[in-house]
């Protein structure tokens, strides 16, 4: 078993780092050039991977908690339950982890995808996983009975990001083939197809409230469609282009976005106005989670670091 290494963070007051950002961590494990990601736990804890490692830090993001091993390849993905019990995480030797947040075990092992699991979400009620990876497929796990219960099939290239309706009952996806696809998770058929950039769309989410499906494109566009009609409603042209990462934040009212231009970006939903724009990391920005208060985001990039910022 990989050495248990606890890697420091730099821990600056408010003013020193800069207007909104509060803490810079740089998580062990792999290079600066591994994609690594973030999430946040519903006490406020920050899930930071970089190569095969994942860290617990604990607010106020100045200590590791605890160091979970058990990855073979570089961890790629990251999704928390609504309830916060689980916490599921992938690589890129395919391997797809469930793990008790109580105990911190493992309850859940499989590796029938090909190659990195890209994309993880749960269901609202937190009995389903859904995972994506670079087989093109994307897999429904039910995980009381810990099995597979739906393959959905149909996309071109690697799966992106997956994202359930808050009602259950739809599942949205993005891919390396362009195009966004709705997904109907009680008879497992696809609903719709739409062709939604020339290249890769890494990041699509339906809005806490169900009324949309948002994401992000290659050419820095981030598109609104209304999820009942599935036509467009808001386009906000944003200058980071590409756009990489997207997350919405708990209540609803706020979009982040991040991409090729470094910097972070929230907007209000709304409006579509531009409320916050922070500056700091030196490469990509790949990953953004929003804690569950709606006060911090986290931000990863490409340069080796994850970022917490105060929102105003």
């Amino acid at each position: 078993m990989r050495a248990k290494i606890l890697v420091g963070l730099l821990f600056f007051p408010l003013l020193a780092l800069g207007a909104g950002e509060v803490a810079v961590i740089s998580p062990q494990g792999g290079t600066p050039y591994h994609e690594h990601v973030v999430a946040f736990l519903p006490d406020g804890t920050l899930v930071t991977a970089r190569g095969r490692t994942i860290e617990l830090w604990t607010p106020p993001w100045n200590s590791v908690a605890r160091t979970l091993t058990g990855h073979g390849g570089n961890v790629s993905s990251v999704a928390v339950s609504p309830d916060g019990r689980y916490m599921a995480t992938g690589d890129s030797d395919s391997l797809l982890v469930v793990w008790d947040t109580g105990t911190w075990e493992p309850v859940f092992r499989n590796d029938e995808h090909s190659f990195t699991v890209w994309a993880l979400d749960f269901s609202p009620d937190g009995t389903l996983l859904a995972s994506g990876a670079f087989d093109h497929m994307i897999r429904v796990w039910d995980l009381s009975l810990k099995m597979q219960v739906l393959l959905l099939e149909g996309h071109k290239s690697w799966i992106r990001s997956v994202d359930f309706s808050p009602d259950g009952k739809r599942l949205v996806s993005s891919s390396c083939d362009g195009t966004v696809r709705i997904w109907d998770v009680e008879r497992g058929g696809l609903l719709e197809t739409i062709k939604a950039g020339v290249d890769g769309i890494y990041r699509v989410h339906f809005s806490p409230d169900g009324r949309f499906i948002i994401w992000g494109n290659y050419e820095g566009d981030i598109k609104f469609y209304d999820a009942a009609t599935l036509e467009e409603v808001r386009v906000i042209h944003n200058p980071g282009k590409p756009v990489y990462a997207l997350a919405i934040s708990p209540d609803g009212s706020l979009l982040a976005s991040g991409g090729f231009d470094r910097r972070v970006r929230v907007w209000e939903i709304a409006t579509g106005q531009l409320v916050a724009e922070f500056s700091g990391h030196t490469s990509h920005v790949w990953g953004l989670a929003f804690s569950s208060d709606g006060r911090y985001l986290a931000s990863s990039s490409k340069d080796g670091t994850v970022r917490i910022w105060k929102l105003p």
